[in-house]
Order: structure tokens, then sequence, then C-alpha cells
């Protein structure tokens, strides 16, 4: 078989994809505006304005009125110095006097610095960037708020504020099992069990009140049987009914002693 020699190229050949010279144009044209826009805003850093004065004047006097001040501190301690050494009879007593004092000052002065300053405002910062600070400080204030407790209260203890704030009332309500076993029984009997509650119920009984008595150390007793086994926390109207039933019951035969011992004289 023949090979044939491939084709020769001609250089007036037309290009596929064609190539359109008014795109080069579109995009020489954009380079130059994109140039002008550059030198312009390099321009207009350079050019003094009401917001560079107004920061240059702010940072100048902040600086000058430190200058102010350290040459005063300077100028008073070299003053009582000098004072100081010539003053012959209590010349090294004055000079730790007012060594001690300026220690003390700077001592002072440091701890009650504020931290540093942070830029937020539109004085230390541009227009867009201190709005976006500000925007952001905003959202970050909200979030704050929404994120804290509400309520303030846990399960089975008693809210902040009142007077069952950092009481638990499981707690509370058994520990007053003695003082009612030492108003209605102060002597039990010997074969009732420990966590028995029987013997308030019979001594609520003996008593002659048509049965008040018998009622509140009922419902107290319910209250007392939930605190020891359930698995619910008790709320604080559990608590509370609890502690009405030991005032009354206290209030109650604290009078009818009273009675008993009018009656015997």
């Amino acid at each position: 078989m023949n090979s044939h020699p491939p084709p020769l190229q001609s250089s007036y050949l037309p290009i596929y994809p064609p190539r359109f010279r008014q795109n080069d144009k579109i995009q020489q044209s954009q380079q130059q505006q994109q140039k002008i826009r550059q030198t312009k805003r390099r321009k207009k850093r350079f050019l003094p304005t009401l917001k560079g004065f107004r920061s240059f004047l702010y940072h100048s006097s902040f600086y000058l009125f430190i200058l102010i001040i350290t040459v005063l501190l300077v100028a008073s301690a070299w003053g009582i110095g000098e004072q100081a050494i010539r003053n012959s009879g209590q010349r090294n007593w004055n000079v730790f006097v007012l060594v001690a004092a300026y220690v003390a000052l700077f001592y002072i002065i440091l701890r009650t610095m504020p931290k540093p300053y942070i830029p937020t405002k539109q004085i230390d910062l541009p227009k867009s960037v201190a709005k976006h600070v500000a925007t952001e400080y905003s959202r970050t204030a909200v979030i704050a708020h929404i994120s804290q407790a509400t309520t303030g209260q846990q399960e089975g203890w008693g809210r902040p504020g009142t007077k069952w704030e950092d009481k638990h009332f499981r707690t509370y309500i058994l520990s007053t099992i003695p003082i009612m076993k030492q108003t209605l029984c102060p002597i039990a009997p010997s074969t009732a069990s420990p966590l028995s509650l029987q013997p308030l119920l019979d001594a609520a009984s003996s008593i002659n009140d048509n049965g008040a008595i018998r009622l509140f150390v009922n419902s107290y007793a319910k209250i007392i049987a939930r605190a020891r086994y359930g698995r619910k926390e008790p709320t604080q109207a559990d608590a509370e009914a609890v502690e009405k039933v030991v005032e009354v019951v206290l209030l109650t035969l604290e009078v009818k002693r009273r009675r008993e011992r009018d009656m015997g004289k």
C-alpha cells in the first residue's frame, strides 16, 4: 500500500472555532475600566476626609494626654525626691515613703485599668464594618438571652427566690417524722417498727376532737409513703401540705394541753 503524505496546512485556512475580534475589544475595555477604578480607589485613600481627621484628632489627643500625665508624674516625683534627699535628718525614711507611695499608685492604676479597647464604632472603623460588628453583637446578645434558663427550677427542689430555695422536698418531708412522733406519741410501743406510722394513727384516733387530727394525720401518712417509696419527686405542694399538717397538729395539741392545765387548776 502506498502511503500518502499528510496534507499541508495553509495559514489561510479558517480556524475552528472562529475567534471574533469584537470579544477581544470588549475584554480590553473591561480591563481598562477596572484599571481606572483601581486608580480612583487609590486616590481616594490618600485624600483627607472628615472621618480621617476625627480619627487622627482622637488618637493624637489620647497620646498627648498620656505624655502630659507622664511628664507631670515624673516632675512631681523629681521635686518630692529632691526635697526628701535635702532633709538629712530623715532622708532614708522619706525616700522609702516616696518610693512606696509611687509603687502603690502604679499598682492601683494597673488594677483599675480597663480592659483593652475593642473598636466597634464608626469613629474607629468603616461604616460597613461597624454595622456588621453591631449586627453580630446584637445577634450574640439575643442568643445569650434565649439560652438562659427561664423556669429556674429542678424537679424535687425549691425555686430560687422563695422560702423553699435550696431545699430538697423529699428530705424535708421525711425530716418531719421525728417531730410528729415526739408530739403525738412520745412513748412509742416497743413492738412498733421504726418505719411504721401506725403509732401516729393510733395516737391521733385517741384524741377527742371529732376526728379532725385523724384526718390530718391520714393525709400526712399518704405524703410520707409517696416520699419514701415513690419514684416521682415530691412537689412544693406536698411540702407545703406537710408543713401545714405539722403546724396544725402542734398548735392543736398545745391548745389542748393548756386547757387541761387550766381545768386541773
